[in-house]
């Protein structure tokens, strides 16, 4: 449910950020289609080298890295994590650990992809965002990654104690049960609650509903949305998470001393993760390109990319981290840039794959870390930053069938309702072995001619590693095609003025 002020707040960080700085600011969206967003902060010469403009994953939290920023020409934000305290916070504070998210039998619950980080045989546990003392860390967080000033705030793993509550056994504590039955009284019909055998709402403790049917951790993951009222037992994490989100950009704006963007990690194709969309400016998050099997399962990020637009926000995405460690282990350039493509092609943004901290992942490996060769992906982002008017400004557009030989990909754009199109042709013909895209010749898209109606005869083929050139639209009674000499891996057909 969205929050009474979240419309006004979505406002006021946009409108503020826009002019947080002395740069330019585009002013129809938070994010232009052309940004060259950053994960991670870099430096100077890395940041010229790719044309960028937004840094959105933190790394500007003191008033000196942020006029590093702004200085450059660069919106820049701070980042915070609402999943844990740590290991070593949980091991030093015995309050911290004390608001770690419980299962049913009343024990912490470990966040299956940190394994590895252990401090002095403390496990990382899941922080628990109902508990008053995980809910004040990270206040605390926020203020400090907030006072100097960033134009934004990025929110990691922002579902927080509803992560372990959905998926993990967790989110049982006394604070998490307490919240639960005033959402209950608030959202809970009276055959609901008769149905679940709830006599009493003031005395009801959800635990003890639970225990009727499991008592632990094990037995309840296999049987957790069996058991009665977990529908609503859902929607009440999910929800108190979102509003928490919400309060933690009011803190960073009153931190930062004027209105801030916010963004969130949303895996948009999970729903649990699009209850929060209200409350953000935009999402910045990973998605999945499933890298082993090359470009043969992309739908899924087409899919996250698709979501977001229908949510009405600006994506900036990156691979997932085994996707990254895919490619760290195979040396698959090629393949990254194909996600490159793909993802601009779909009217989102790709973060630049960085130098020295691309995170990657495997469950033998846990955390690890890719230097991603900035020549091999900077002439890509400097030709989207050259070619800014062909992406800024147009949508994705119905321009009836689009037909093009196997293994090419195409999507339509355009500016306005009777404006230019621009066709982004991507080369999916991938060769693992050789680690690169076979090159395509004589392409032929072909599309209903009446689309182009008013648009002239004559189509522009724009692409990062080669010279422009000028082709003949040729119609065919009520077809129009248009041949491209040759597809390296992306060109983008510009027709019209």
């Amino acid at each position: 449910m969205m929050h009474p002020r979240s419309g006004f707040l979505a406002l006021f960080i946009l409108l503020g950020a826009m002019a947080a700085s002395g740069q330019e600011r585009p002013t129809s969206a938070v994010l232009r289609h052309s940004e060259v967003c950053f994960m991670y902060a870099s430096t100077e010469d890395v940041y010229k080298a790719y044309g960028a403009t937004f840094v959105a994953w933190g790394g500007a939290s003191t008033a000196e890295r942020v006029r590093f920023h702004h200085n450059l020409g660069l919106r820049c934000t701070g980042s915070m994590w609402c999943l844990t305290a740590g290991a070593r916070a949980l091991y030093e504070d015995p309050k911290l650990f004390e608001a770690t998210a419980r299962d049913i039998e009343g024990k912490p619950v470990e966040v299956p992809w940190l394994f590895d980080h252990r401090h002095e045989g403390m496990r990382t546990y899941f922080g628990c965002t109902n508990h008053p003392a995980f809910r004040e860390h990270c206040r605390r967080q926020v203020r400090a990654q907030m006072g100097g000033g960033a134009d934004g705030l990025h929110i990691d793993d922002h579902l927080g104690v509803a992560q372990p509550a959905t998926a993990f056994g967790g989110g049982l504590c006394d604070h998490c049960i307490a919240g639960f039955r005033a959402y209950l009284r608030k959202h809970a019909t009276p055959e609901q609650l008769a149905r679940a055998g709830v006599k009493d709402l003031d005395a009801f403790d959800y635990r003890d509903l639970i225990r009727r049917h499991v008592t632990t951790r094990e037995q309840y993951r296999k049987v957790q949305y069996s058991i009665p009222l977990m529908d609503l037992f859902t929607r009440y994490h999910l929800e108190a998470a979102a509003d928490f989100v919400r309060e933690l950009g009011e803190v960073g704006a009153q931190a930062a001393g004027h209105p801030i963007l916010l963004s969130a990690n949303a895996w948009v194709g999970d729903k649990r993760h699009t209850v929060v969309a209200p409350h953000l400016t935009h999402i910045v998050c990973e998605v999945e390109f499933d890298a082993p099997r090359g470009t043969a399962h992309v739908e899924r990020a087409i899919e996250a990319f698709r979501a977001a637009r229908a949510l009405g926000k600006p994506l900036v995405g990156t691979a997932s981290g085994w996707d990254w460690a895919y490619i760290k282990a195979n040396g698959a350039e090629a393949l990254a840039r194909f996600w490159i493509a793909l993802t601009y092609a779909h009217g989102q943004r790709f973060m630049a794959p960085h130098p020295k901290r691309q995170w990657c992942f495997t469950s033998e490996l846990g955390t690890h870390w890719y230097a991603a060769p900035v020549e091999a992906f900077a002439p890509m982002y400097r030709f989207i930053r050259a070619n800014a008017q062909w992406f800024d400004g147009f949508e994705e557009a119905d321009v009836g069938a689009i037909e093009s030989p196997a293994n090419v990909l195409c999507t339509a754009r355009r500016k306005g309702a009777a404006g230019p199109i621009v066709l982004h042709a991507i080369n999916r013909d991938y060769d693992a072995g050789a680690k690169r895209m076979r090159p395509r010749k004589d392409v032929r898209v072909t599309l209903p001619a009446a689309a182009l109606e008013g648009l002239g005869g004559r189509a522009r083929l724009l692409r990062y590693d080669g010279e422009p050139r000028e082709t003949q639209v040729q119609i065919s009674g009520q077809s129009a095609v248009i041949e491209l000499p040759d597809l390296e891996l992306w060109t983008l057909v510009v027709i019209g003025n």
